[in-house]
């Protein structure tokens, strides 16, 4: 089969690691093609995070330096490159002095050599200022017990990288809390702002947030339940809306909306320079039953909105899945499709709107032993690959189910990239690919010693075509697909290959 794109790989040397599976945090690319790479490492009975692999290399991934990041009550959040410098945004825990931290780390790229400077402290003394909540001594003693979720200290970059936002989320029986604090890339803060919602903390579920480009605003997205219920839906009719934030350093505003029957479990909220939109899968009955994919379009100057469409699943994405004949039955009984994760949302240059997602789940057995005992184990499972593409009036383009099996995390899954018109996926299968119609192909599991690296793409109208990329027998490490680091900008992606202690970096440039 041919392949209509060129695909380039650029590989490392094998580097010997002294802690076995890491995993990619973060990789980033210089203007003169330099490549920083920053893995994190886990161990002991608990599998706490324990230190980060710092790599820089050249342009052709010639290993310049490597650093053993250890940390002890240290996390980086996220991390970025400015004038060859290699700053790390990092949250650190100071059990003696009962506090919390907010640093930057830098240092030039080609000596790993850091120093720190402190952003932001959190303390007894000053928690009640910042939060409006007086969260001590739980903060520190239960282990960041009142942060909610995981999004204590989460941090997002604007696209330019010009500003970054750090936000915690607060438990507050009382109140939905969140503070935000908005720093420009010469670590100055810009704004902070506390966001308080007279609603039962369980009863409001934060979503996603997004940085503006041109001043640092933060736009937040949350769920909202109603009549101080969880469920779903009262008295026949949905019981959630949505809200919208924009903040910044001048006001907080907000907008809400709803469907009138359409059931969401969550949205993705995403801008550029001409857009704000949220998206995500709604059903028809239950949230957790798919049938297609909703956006609603935003200004995001005002906030009012400009359309909301709600594209049910094409027949060509439903045949795909369950075939034309065979399985009717079986998709006419299940009135959806379970178990879906967004695995990438992408707004385009052109304001299509890319959402690759999994068929993702997990199931339980139980069996007997040897000795008349009984064993219980879990099974992770990645079957099919989903991706649509939704045009900038929010209309449907195509949508295509790709069939796979696979279970365990260690070959599994996928890494998705969109580049214009196309959107492409990297994962790991057997040679043995099974074609089951003239338009659709079974790829199955493989184990990590006869791991090939396959690339499957998809063009402007949802037609497939795939290639091998790594065949098992030319390769010392298997690549961690479920793990890779896209660039959209630089049309990139990183994969991490490991097996035992080896360790390899590759880069994939699709051309």
């Amino acid at each position: 089969m041919s392949f209509a794109q060129d695909v380039s790989i650029t590989k490392s040397d094998i580097f010997k690691d002294k802690k076995k599976n890491s995993y990619l945090s973060f990789t980033l690319e210089a203007d003169d093609g330099g490549i920083v790479t920053i893995r994190s490492y886990h161990g002991g009975m608990q599998q706490k995070l324990k230190g980060y692999y710092i790599q820089y290399f050249d342009s052709n991934l010639k290993e310049v330096k490597t650093l053993d990041y250890e940390v002890k009550n240290k996390t980086i959040k996220n991390a970025f490159l400015k004038n060859d410098k290699l700053h790390l945004i990092e949250i650190e825990e100071l059990k003696k002095e009962k506090s919390i931290a907010i640093n930057i780390s830098s240092s030039e790229i080609n000596s790993l050599s850091f120093s720190s400077q402190n952003l932001l402290k959190f303390s007894e003394d000053n928690i009640k200022d910042y939060f409006g909540v007086f969260i001590f001594p739980f903060f520190i003693n239960n282990g960041w017990g009142q942060a909610d979720g995981n999004h204590m200290g989460e941090v997002i970059f604007s696209l330019n990288k010009k500003f970054f936002a750090i936000n915690f989320d607060i438990k507050n029986k009382d109140k939905e809390t969140h503070k935000v604090f908005v720093f420009n890339d010469n670590f100055e803060l810009v704004y902070d702002k506390l966001i308080t919602k007279n609603i039962k903390d369980r009863l409001f579920e934060y979503n996603s947030f997004e940085v503006d480009d041109e001043d640092g605003t933060v736009y937040f997205l949350g769920k909202s339940f109603e009549k101080n219920s969880k469920r779903t839906k009262k008295g026949g009719k949905v019981n959630y809306h949505f809200e919208l934030y924009k903040v910044n350093a001048e006001s907080v505003e907000s907008t809400s909306f709803k469907t009138t029957g359409k059931l969401i479990e969550s949205l993705q909220l995403l801008k550029n320079e001409d857009r704000l939109i949220c998206t995500g899968f709604f059903g028809n009955d239950k949230e957790h039953k798919i049938n297609g994919v909703c956006i609603y379009d935003l200004n995001p100057t005002t906030l009012d909105i400009n359309y909301s469409k709600f594209n049910e699943f094409s027949e060509k994405f439903l045949s795909d899945k369950y075939g034309e004949k065979n399985r009717k039955k079986k998709r006419k009984k299940e009135k959806g499709i379970d178990n879906i994760e967004f695995k990438g949302v992408y707004l385009m240059g052109n304001n299509d709107l890319v959402i690759n997602a999994e068929e993702f789940f997990i199931t339980t057995h139980t069996m007997s032993s040897v000795n008349g005992g009984m064993r219980t184990y879990t099974v992770y499972h990645f079957n099919d690959i989903m991706t649509l593409r939704l045009d900038a009036n929010g209309d449907l383009k195509w949508a295509r189910n790709i069939n796979k099996s696979q279970t365990g995390f260690t070959t599994s899954s996928f890494t998705t990239l969109p580049v214009n018109e196309s959107t492409y996926f990297f994962i790991n299968c057997s040679d043995k690919i099974k074609r089951v119609s003239k338009d659709k192909i079974y790829f199955s599991q493989t184990s990590s010693k006869k791991s090939n690296l396959y690339i499957i793409s998809l063009d402007e109208n949802g037609n497939y075509d795939y290639k091998k990329l790594i065949d098992d027998k030319e390769s010392k490490v298997y690549y961690k697909v479920n793990n890779g680091i896209p660039n959209l900008e630089k049309k990139t992606v990183f994969l991490l290959g490991e097996r035992k202690k080896n360790g390899r970096i590759i880069k994939l440039k699709v051309d």
